[in-house]
């Protein structure tokens, strides 16, 4: 594990990870938290979740289909009547959560992706309903929900409007009100308009290009938190997971909806894909079957800053939470997040 994370030389400012099993935590780091002073990357230190949020957002509306709510089967305009277009089929709510919707994406056209234009607008609310509005004035990526598998965001900013419609209260209350506080996720947080993260943290940094060539690292800690705004630690993500896998947020009707991958096509699958061409999300989780064949199921994601993933075997005999600093704007690296995988679950594991 250590010289997985160390390979992140070059690539990330810093790396924190945390291996659980029958013997208890692994804990190690690499890098430093502060570029500036040098300062190590503290063991019990925040991050931001990014899409990780996506799965507390499913365990939401997973709840509150069990408690009569909704239905994963109504149509979403059942319930949210103005917030797709009038010429849009009947999209199922389960769609949104196993990315089977169809619904189509935002593009670079409507928030900024550039280096410079992060750094600059980093501080700007983008409300759910704005966020739904911009993308779906763009082409759907397919007709048919529930036809074919993609993953993205707009699904998911949806189901989030459904929770606070169906509530009213914020999606964020919601998720703290039923899983961080019965949990005791003490170190977890879901702001609307917090920018800075509370406790010890790794700084986030963004490589911005010069005009004389070369690139300076700028600090983007300070954030507005958005969609997928979270906060957390590997402990607390440690035991959401095992509360989550254990059935002790879910009835087990709902509980099913975890670990059912829809059998349709992964739209632009290949074969290096963790479904090999097929779907390989369920409602908020993602499957994949390591090169040593042990599987997992978790979920990745990122921020400016930030990149973060929580995976398990089924049984929870393994467990590994992960948050890295790329200095790229985003993104998983999926190099850096399979050697940090295949080195946390490669002996002592089953799937």
């Amino acid at each position: 594990m250590q010289q997985a994370l160390s390979s992140a030389a070059g690539r990330a400012t810093g790396v924190l990870a945390r291996v659980s099993g029958p013997d208890g935590p692994w804990v190690g780091t690499y890098g430093t938290s502060d570029v500036t002073t040098g300062a190590p990357v503290p063991v019990e230190g925040r991050f931001r979740l990014g899409s990780v949020t996506k799965t507390f957002i499913a365990t939401v509306v997973l709840q509150l289909a069990a408690e009569g709510d909704l239905d994963l089967d109504q149509p979403v305009q059942h319930y949210l009547p103005q917030a797709l277009p009038d010429s849009y089929p009947p999209i199922p709510v389960r769609t949104l959560l196993n990315f089977t919707s169809g619904l189509p994406e935002l593009t670079p056209d409507d928030l900024p992706t550039t280096p410079e234009g992060i750094v600059a607008h980093r501080f700007d609310d983008h409300p759910l309903t704005e966020l739904v509005a911009k993308a779906v004035r763009h082409e759907r990526p397919f007709t048919e929900p529930g036809s074919m598998q993609v993953y993205g965001a707009t699904g998911y900013y949806v189901a989030a409007m459904l929770i606070e419609n169906l509530t009213g209260h914020t999606y964020q209350q919601e998720i703290i009100s039923r899983i961080v506080q019965p949990l005791h996720l003490c170190n977890t947080t879901a702001s609307t308009t917090a920018t800075t993260i509370p406790g010890p943290h790794s700084h986030g940094y963004i490589a911005v290009p010069q005009p004389a060539g070369g690139t300076q690292l700028v600090d983007i800690t300070e954030q507005n938190p958005g969609a997928g705004g979270m906060i957390s630690t590997t402990a607390d993500l440690d035991r959401f997971l095992t509360a989550l896998f254990r059935g002790r947020l879910l009835p087990p009707a709902q509980q099913a909806e975890l670990f059912s991958v829809p059998d349709v096509a992964y739209l632009g699958g290949t074969d290096h894909d963790p479904g090999h061409g097929r779907a390989y999300y369920s409602a908020g989780l993602l499957r994949a079957t390591l090169p040593n064949g042990v599987t997992v199921w978790g979920k990745t994601g990122s921020t400016y800053g930030y990149t973060d993933g929580m995976f398990t075997t089924s049984d929870l005999s393994r467990r590994l939470v992960y948050s890295f600093n790329p200095t790229t704007g985003g993104g998983n690296d999926l190099a850096l997040v399979n050697r940090i995988l295949t080195a946390a679950f490669t002996a002592g594991t089953s799937s």
